[in-house]
């Protein structure tokens, strides 16, 4: 029994099936939201799945059509060896553009990414916590948050100076509270 392009798209919907929950079940399960404008990693997750279920389903569907195309309208030995190398070519150029874009997107979240293990960095080495009073470089204050991509800082003076993490932990830092 031949399957139908319905079929195998449907068994080949895990990772939209993953990106539904990575969606949505943060929000049953009564976490909040991140506020607008900020990436969370439920939504990085979303969209990774998104994009790989895509592929997949462009595989499925290529090989689907050069399947049924063959069985339909060639008949020659050679010519079936033929499509079925050039359905081969058609996936593996899917799967490079997949590679590259991944490439590209590895290269423009890699601050985010610094920035996220430099917060995870001051959380488990805590050169400093919230309301230590610190200086870097040439700024001085107190701490009032530290989150996943900057740490904010309160001054002497009163302004809100705003550090990035990764930045902040390639400073010398000194903790007065300490």
């Amino acid at each position: 029994m031949q399957n139908t392009l319905a079929v195998r798209l449907l068994r080949g919907s895990f990772f939209l099936v993953l990106a539904l929950f990575a969606s949505f079940v943060p929000g049953l399960l009564g976490y909040p939201r991140p506020p607008s404008g900020q990436n969370s990693l439920a939504d990085i997750a979303t969209i990774l799945a998104l994009f790989m279920q895509g592929v997949i389903w462009a595989n499925i569907i290529i090989a689907y059509y050069i399947q049924r195309y063959v069985r339909v309208h060639v008949t020659d030995g050679s010519a079936i060896t033929t499509f079925k190398a050039l359905g081969v070519v058609a996936r593996l150029t899917i799967w490079i553009v997949l590679g590259l874009a991944g490439l590209a997107i590895a290269l423009a979240i890699q601050n985010i990414l610094g920035d996220l293990f430099a917060a995870i960095s001051i959380v488990m080495d805590k050169p400093f916590v919230v309301g230590d009073s610190i200086s870097v470089e040439n700024y001085r204050g107190k701490v009032e948050h530290i989150g996943l991509k900057t740490t904010r800082v309160r001054s002497e003076s009163g302004e809100q100076i705003i550090f990035s993490n990764g930045e902040l932990l390639k400073s010398k830092i000194r903790n007065y509270s300490r």
